[in-house]
């Protein structure tokens, strides 16, 4: 069953129009699967340190030099034509910015469609697999929905942990707190 929630969250971002014009064609020639480990790939790559997102949000390039660029990446990372026609037109259009929440949004779409729900912890200190399956198989149970976890560790935080379950926000870290007990001294 499709969360509606979770779909707004999506439509409610100028990239979903792209993700969801992508979504549609793989689902129609049953390539969702194929697309989604491309598009993570191009997730990864846009969020690393390569200047290769600085590049695309940067609007001293022309859309025609920033489309060289990603034509000659595509090429050695080996897009399917959709994937690379939809980040063209993004490209053309302007929305070269936008490439790291349209990467988002398709695959929100992919897990949606897959009945998947995406969990993500953030705590101080990294925890082990072992818990994060605890985690994991708790979360299964409560929500009768595949989970998928992503966990990260934050020494910000101090201690405690946060946990986003769709679009719900559980935090119990020591930060929030020292940010809650901050604001209620400012209001005197």
């Amino acid at each position: 069953m499709i969360c509606l929630q979770e779909i707004s969250e999506i439509n409610s971002k100028p990239s979903a129009r792209y993700a969801l014009a992508l979504f549609s064609i793989c689902e129609e020639g049953k390539t969702c699967n194929e697309v989604e480990k491309q598009v993570l790939n191009l997730a990864e790559l846009l969020k690393s340190d390569n200047g290769f997102n600085a590049f695309l949000r940067n609007p001293t390039f022309s859309s025609s030099e920033q489309e060289k660029v990603f034509t000659a990446v595509s090429n050695k990372i080996k897009f399917s034509k959709p994937l690379y026609n939809t980040i063209c037109l993004m490209i053309r259009k302007g929305r070269g910015y936008d490439l790291v929440n349209f990467c988002e949004d398709f695959l929100k779409l992919c897990s949606v469609s897959k009945n998947e729900l995406i969990v993500r912890i953030r705590t101080a200190k990294k925890v082990s697999n072992v818990k994060i399956e605890e985690i994991k198989k708790s979360i299964e149970k409560i929500t009768k929905r595949v989970v998928r976890l992503e966990a990260e560790s934050d020494p910000d935080i101090i201690a405690g942990l946060e946990l986003k379950v769709g679009s719900f926000l559980f935090n119990s870290s020591i930060n929030s707190k020292l940010d809650s007990i901050k604001n209620i001294l400012k209001r005197g």
